[in-house]
């Protein structure tokens, strides 16, 4: 049996409002996430702000052995 013209046609209408909405919600997002998501997130930082990552001298390269080894030792025994 064939639906009827009109429940063919609110079918068709909610389908179309649907991808309307949808269209509209995912433009919106995309619209916002220009904002918010930062340009270059590898660009110097401004202002005050300090780069986390930096080169070690030797010294410093010998503190961090010393890290290492202490993780190993955790990992190692499980406490």
């Amino acid at each position: 049996m064939l639906m009827p013209v009109k429940k063919l046609i609110e079918l068709i209408r909610f389908f179309l409002i649907f991808v309307t909405c949808s269209l509209l919600f995912y433009g919106v997002i995309s619209y916002l996430s220009h904002f918010l998501l930062p340009i270059d997130p590898y660009d110097e930082p401004l202002g005050k702000a300090v780069k986390v990552m930096s080169l070690l001298n030797q010294e410093q390269a010998d503190k961090v052995d010393w890290y290492i080894q202490r993780l190993q030792l955790f990992y190692s025994e499980w406490e």
